[in-house]
């Protein structure tokens, strides 16, 4: 097989394989403590790290479906789309629901009117792709930060020799960065799904504008 033909965008490498390969590690890790992960991932041949690469592509999708699944299970099933349902109710989506009914004598719901902004506009977003990868990415790693926690309890066991407050302050350290980690993890995700959702909207009633422009300016014209 010929692995030159496989060809791995921006989305698959952010949030797929390096969760994965993030998640492969600390299970790496757990099993046979971090001084010896570090001497065999230094060791690791090309061979050894492109099949940890390759099996890092799959499991990025378990890691993908499993915090979707367990936002829209805590979070309810709209929670993603949260930032387009606010958008809509407001002044700025009450116009663009006026310019569609006005371009296409149709009155849309909010998922619909989102899809056909965003055909409208075709090229005119081309950074949504990176914003929703961005987002999808800080997903996945709130899930591998949690799924990493036992990985993190090997390191600190491996490494505590000290007295019981030296254990206490460096498992204390050790929180704080793992609560610092999730927090802004899920501050990046949530500002990039609503960047990724509601500058559609934006663009497209820029992309009218400019076509209501070209229009007066042909019949001046003429």
């Amino acid at each position: 097989m010929d692995f030159s033909k496989f060809k791995f965008e921006l989305y698959d490498i952010l949030a797929l394989v390096l969760p994965g390969f993030l998640v492969l590690c600390g299970a790496w890790v757990l099993l046979r403590g971090w001084h010896v992960f570090v001497l065999s991932l230094a060791s690791l041949s090309g061979t050894g790290f492109t099949a940890l690469l390759l099996a890092s592509f799959p499991l990025g999708h378990l890691i993908q479906e499993l915090g979707d699944a367990a936002i829209k299970k805590f979070l309810g099933p709209r929670y993603f789309k949260r930032s387009r349902d606010e958008f809509w109710i407001a002044e700025e989506g009450r116009n663009v629901c006026a310019c569609i009914e006005k371009e296409c004598g149709l009155r849309l719901p909010v998922d619909g009117a989102f899809d056909y902004c965003l055909t409208k506009i075709k090229g005119q977003f081309p950074r949504r792709d990176v914003f929703v990868a961005t987002s999808d990415f800080c997903r996945s790693l709130l899930v591998v930060g949690i799924l990493l926690i036992p990985a993190l309890g090997r390191v600190v066991w491996d490494d505590l020799h000290g007295t019981l407050l030296h254990a206490g302050t460096y498992s204390a350290v050790i929180v704080l960065i793992l609560a610092l980690y999730l927090y802004l993890s899920w501050r990046r995700m949530v500002r990039f799904r609503e960047l990724s959702e509601t500058t559609v909207f934006r663009i497209y009633l820029a992309c009218m504008n400019v076509a209501d422009e070209d229009e007066d300016e042909g019949q001046t014209e003429s």
